[in-house]
């Protein structure tokens, strides 16, 4: 009978598989905008100019042009750290059609690896198939379809985390600890606040041996070299401070600064993209994008009809975070006892509490992020755990559905996940950890 079952969900999930992929290729024909800015932004870095206040000026051709990126902002609308865009150097000189494809199929590939590391940590048949229906239900969210159709990068953060947190579990050999560290700084240089994600793990420390420690930390060492190998890159990382400055004051209505720029010369065929195709292949395949922004301070300021100041953000982050980490170590006699993956999901539900409480808007796709705790949480499953996944699956379910009656379901899925996963936490016993 098991095996019936597990052959059942072998063929559904490959059925779901197929369906997503046709689904997600005519998705991404409609045009993947937010790849375009991290294929401008790598290509004005490859040729010595700084991507974040740069506007496209009449005759400079295509190589720059994005048309998303015409407004009266003096701060363009590129917002991938330089060192993101180092990384796209190997891409950025194809067309942008064919990127947009590669980042298609890069965007699978990435969620296959994680799939296969959360089943290479499950310790049991039940787990691999938590794991497994896991992944398989994620893609019919909001989240994912967000994801492939503006092309963002946020998948590359469960990634990287996945990946850091496979090796530091593995045997203590210095390429694990070599891999751990590229991806620690890796996640750092990408998005500066995943080091909330990494601060926790200080705890283990003490775990491992001088030189699994000194690999780990050379490597991550020669990521920074890296990243800021000379002046220009250096030049570049002082122009991104600024322009997150001046994001920040746009998203937040607090006068940024505004100059005149040249129009949109409205290009309708450039680079592999016919506008008109893409228009034409909308209607024969309907796609409706959700837009819906979750922040806190998005639900403050609706529901409570109040500007919501940054200060206040920030102090809702630490009103969040220090009661959370208290009642967890409390449930161990010494914070040396903590259990790798219980941590990891603890340090991640951190990490994504910023996320929320960011003073700048948030989509849809900022929530693939959460495939990291969700994936290892299923490689743990337990029947006694079983109202909490069923807590967690509700919520994946209410971010994939679009209902006109209901408000802000995506981001009110969203937040029981996040609330599923605290659940699971603070509901762990010590003692049952494996």
């Amino acid at each position: 009978m098991r095996k019936r079952v597990y052959i059942l969900l072998l063929v559904l999930s490959s059925i779901t598989i197929c369906w997503s992929i046709y689904r997600d290729v005519h998705i991404e024909r409609g045009y993947t905008g937010d790849l375009r800015n991290r294929i401008v932004g790598a290509r004005l870095q490859k040729d010595g100019h700084s991507p974040y206040f740069y506007k496209w000026k009449n005759g400079e051709g295509l190589r720059y042009y994005d048309p998303q990126n015409f407004d009266t902002l003096k701060v363009s609308n590129i917002t991938a750290s330089p060192f993101f865009h180092q990384l796209l150097y190997p891409l950025a000189s194809l067309e942008q059609r064919t990127i947009s494809k590669i980042w298609l199929f890069l965007e699978y590939f990435l969620l296959l690896v994680m799939t296969a590391i959360a089943v290479s940590l499950a310790g049991n048949p039940h787990q691999k198939v938590a794991v497994i229906i896991t992944a398989t239900i994620f893609l019919f969210t909001n989240a994912w379809t967000g994801q492939i159709a503006t092309g963002q990068l946020y998948l590359i953060i469960p990634f990287l985390t996945f990946v850091f947190y496979r090796c530091i579990t593995r045997d203590t050999k210095w390429g694990y600890a070599t891999a751990a560290g590229i991806c620690a700084a890796a996640l750092i240089l990408i998005r500066l606040n995943t080091v909330l994600f990494l601060l926790p793990f200080l705890l283990f420390f003490n775990r491992y041996s001088v030189k699994y420690k000194t690999f780990f930390f050379l490597s991550a060492l020669v990521i920074f070299i890296f990243a800021f190998s000379n002046q220009q890159s250096i030049l570049y990382w002082k122009d991104y401070r600024a322009a997150l400055t001046e994001q920040l004051k746009s998203h937040q209505h607090l006068n940024p600064a505004l100059q005149r720029n040249d129009p949109d010369p409205g290009y309708t065929n450039w680079e592999g993209w016919d506008m008109k195709q893409v228009a034409s292949d909308a209607n024969q395949f309907p796609y409706f994008y959700n837009a819906e922004h979750g922040n806190i301070f998005v639900l403050l300021n609706h529901s409570l009809h109040i500007k919501t100041p940054v200060w206040l953000l920030a102090s809702l982050f630490f009103l969040f975070t220090l009661p959370v980490l208290y009642f967890f170590l409390k449930k161990f006699r010494r914070p040396s006892s903590v259990t790798l993956p219980y941590m990891a999901i603890l340090a991640f539900c951190i990490y994504m509490a910023s996320d929320i409480l960011s003073p700048v808007h948030r989509f849809q796709y900022n929530a693939t992020q959460w495939l990291f705790p969700l994936l290892l949480t299923a490689s743990l499953y337990t029947p006694r755990h079983k109202w909490i996944y069923l807590g967690i699956i509700a919520g994946i379910i209410l971010n994939s559905v679009n209902m006109p009656f209901m408000v802000m379901e995506q981001t009110l899925g969203e937040y029981l996940v996040f609330l599923s996963l605290l659940f699971f936490l603070l509901s762990h016993q010590p003692e049952a950890t494996r």
